[in-house]
């Protein structure tokens, strides 16, 4: 009897322990008929409040703790098996990521064409209009060699002629024909900025200096003497400071400022009793003129042409 009483009080403890394990794992639906065999023993009055209440009690309980039962086989799964690997998103790799972007424009090894127009800025008695072309050559893309050839047309302005009315004086003037100067140039800033949000303009500010020739004529004072008006050949250093901005691989838009230091001869004097030099012909006229320096000042545009019109990097991103 002692046995058999041992054996059913074991029987019972594992039936209860199974039972109370089904009840974490969601047998919540389980425990309601019990609570309501409970209620209903007690009163039929009571059996009714005590079902909604075991309805309403346990359902979220039994949603809240199959989730976790989830969670916790996922969980497992992936301590033995690893993440789940995810399918890719898009087709960039790292190669396509680069943090310096290259340089939209290079100049190194090319030949580069610039019709130019200018106009002095810094003469109020005659103004002069160049027209002139640049041919430079690329050393490296930010040095280079060239030749500059010059072509000017005088116009003069009224304060030409309120100087002789107002303070009863002749301006002492000459104009420019044409000239050359081979030049050297540098290019220390190289930036870029966005256009309107739109896309990206590259530039860059350049220095240049050299030395040429220019080709002048005397305006002569009084115009009976203008078949004594001599020409010179003056020697010209200039020096400019100017942008490019790049629009193609082959096209540039050219902005600058150059002042040509011009060594010329102007119409001699007269002497301080007002007698005006002696000379009959345009080379003795000459040999009396006076020798200035005078700085032209002119403010140019010009549109850039590469040649070749490609180019290739020859090192890697």
């Amino acid at each position: 009897m002692k046995r058999l009483a041992i054996s059913l009080s074991v029987c019972l403890a594992l039936v209860g322990w199974a039972a109370t394990g089904h009840a974490k794992r969601g047998g919540g639906k389980t425990a309601a008929p019990a609570a309501d065999d409970a209620a209903g023993g007690e009163g039929g009055e009571k059996a009714a409040p005590a079902e909604g209440a075991a309805g309403k009690e346990g359902a979220p309980a039994s949603e809240s703790l199959d989730t976790t039962g989830d969670e916790q086989v996922t969980k497992i799964e992936e301590d033995i098996t690893g993440p789940k690997a995810q399918r890719p998103t898009t087709t960039l790799s790292w190669q396509d990521i680069v943090v310096v972007p290259r340089k939209a424009f290079l100049k190194g090894g090319r030949l580069e064409l610039v019709p130019i127009a200018g106009i002095t800025v810094n003469d109020n008695l005659i103004r002069h209009y160049m027209f002139a072309l640049d041919v430079n050559y690329f050393l490296t893309d930010a040095l280079w060699v060239g030749l500059q050839g010059q072509y000017f047309v005088k116009q003069l302005t009224t304060q030409a002629d309120l100087v002789g009315l107002q303070f009863n004086r002749l301006s002492t003037m000459n104009r420019l024909l044409y000239g050359g100067a081979f030049n050297m140039g540098y290019v220390p800033v190289y930036g870029k900025f966005a256009w309107f949000n739109k896309s990206i303009l590259h530039w860059e500010i350049w220095a240049s200096g050299g030395v040429g020739v220019t080709f002048t004529e005397v305006i002569a004072r009084d115009p009976a003497d203008q078949g004594k008006a001599f020409k010179n050949t003056a020697l010209t250093p200039n020096f400019g400071l100017g942008s490019r901005f790049f629009l193609t691989d082959w096209l540039t838009v050219n902005f600058a400022i150059r002042d040509y230091l011009i060594i010329d001869r102007f119409e001699a004097v007269p002497d301080p009793d007002g007698m005006p030099p002696e000379c009959t012909d345009k080379v003795s006229c000459k040999a009396a003129a006076d020798n200035a320096l005078v700085n032209n000042f002119i403010a140019y545009i010009g549109v850039g042409m590469y040649l070749p019109t490609k180019f290739t990097y020859k090192t890697p991103r």
